[in-house]
């Protein structure tokens, strides 16, 4: 395996197959390359994504652009930079990162909006919506990158932060008071994804352990605390349909314990948390009891198809990448956890598409279906085989090559 020809590929990618015009990333990143021919989703992603460019036919790019996705993808490439010693790596930084924070109009800088601080959907759809997950997403490498010489962000990152911590506070409050089988929802969620599920609170977690390095005005690690004494309990009883899809005995899907191993691991760090860390020991164990012979995982999650034979890299091989790599630093280095990890590794370098065509040569699509041995197995409007993440899938893919071979972490 050859992680600098890997990481090279990709990254060329995300310069020629048509999802940054420009190439260098000024106008952001798109969210994914959707593949219609023969897409049994193509008219409800068309009729969920209306912002697209044909590029060919049967291609299209959809073109909104979500904060998480350039951030993910703004963070590869500083990395890159580093590592290749490439002004053309970091210009696309520079350039998505310009975009998100000056060009894209997504942040909320209303004061008198509840709301102020946090990151919407995609620009340039006009919509009400403000998502746990991307924001955290977002706070939490805002909040990197202002360790790389860009100290201008951190107040950034501090302040979605923060904004994340009091939704999700009111939530966990209730849960603790009254138990997973309380029927408990918001009738009118101001911000969406306020869950139990590591993909929701779990990523906000991630997030308030970076915001703990400089602000001391919430109790974070408190909140912490409160979520991991919660998680491995499963979903409460209204988000039943969360319990449905894990198998094996487990209280969530495999997708969830990928998430969960990497926003435990780096709260365990900083926190310093026996309690945390043992839920990240549990996740981590989740995922190398349960990896299939040849390095993926079954797919399990709720919006793509799921099968054991599938491997879903929208939701869960490409956080278990992270997850692993993170939880094999907590745990000094444990074998389990690398061996794991470099099962995958040789798994997704194997799929890794090496179409001569620039659309694809390069990236990882949305699923692979290894009795084929083949891009396959069906589609969502947002997940499947035939849509080509940039963020969600191909940077977070490419990223934890890039942090295992240059030793860098996602920590705090």
């Amino acid at each position: 395996m050859n992680a600098r020809k890997i990481i090279e590929l990709n990254l060329e990618w995300f310069k020629q197959s048509g999802v940054m015009r420009p190439a260098d990333g000024f106008w952001g990143v798109a969210e994914r390359v959707a593949l219609l021919g023969g897409n049994e989703a193509a008219a409800k992603i068309k009729e969920r994504f209306p912002v697209f460019t044909m590029v060919r036919p049967n291609v299209a790019v959809i073109e909104h652009r979500r904060a998480d996705c350039t951030m993910q993808t703004a963070y590869l490439f500083d990395l890159a930079a580093d590592w290749f010693v490439s002004s053309s790596f970091r210009e696309t930084a520079e350039n998505l990162i310009g975009y998100l924070v000056n060009r894209s109009g997504l942040r909320n800088c209303s004061k008198s909006d509840e709301r102020c601080g946090l990151w919407g959907w995609a620009a340039p759809i006009r919509m009400d919506a403000y998502w746990t997950d991307d924001n955290s997403w977002v706070a939490t490498i805002l909040m990197l990158l202002a360790n790389r010489k860009r100290p201008e962000l951190r107040d950034l990152g501090l302040q979605t932060a923060k904004g994340l911590y009091c939704y999700v506070k009111p939530y966990l409050d209730n849960l603790s008071e009254k138990g997973l089988d309380t029927e408990i929802e918001e009738e009118e969620p101001r911000v969406a994804g306020i869950k139990l599920n590591p993909h929701w609170i779990g990523l906000v977690t991630m997030a308030l352990a970076h915001a703990s390095k400089t602000d001391d005005t919430l109790p974070y690690a408190q909140l912490a605390e409160q979520y991991y004494a919660l998680v491995l309990g499963g979903p409460p009883a209204v988000d039943k349909m969360y319990r449905d899809v894990a198998q094996n005995g487990l209280k969530w899907s495999l997708s969830e314990y990928a998430y969960l191993a990497l926003t435990a691991s780096i709260c365990a760090r900083q926190f310093k948390s026996e309690l945390i860390r043992n839920v990240a020991r549990t996740a981590a164990n989740a995922l190398v009891n349960n990896q299939q012979s040849d390095g993926h995982w079954a797919a399990q999650h709720i919006e793509s198809p799921a099968a054991a034979n599938l491997s879903d890299l929208i939701y869960t091989d490409n956080w278990a990448a992270l997850g692993l790599y993170h939880a094999w630093l907590l745990f000094d280095h444990d074998s389990k956890y690398r061996q794991s990890l470099d099962r995958l590794f040789g798994f997704l370098a194997d799929i890794q598409d090496r179409d001569p065509d620039p659309v694809f040569r390069g990236c990882w699509r949305g699923m692979y279906d290894t009795n084929i041995g083949t891009w396959g197995g069906g589609d969502r409007y947002e997940g499947g085989a035939n849509s080509i993440y940039t963020g969600w899938t191909n940077a977070p893919v490419a990223l934890s090559f890039l942090l295992d071979a240059s030793g860098e972490t996602l920590f705090a």
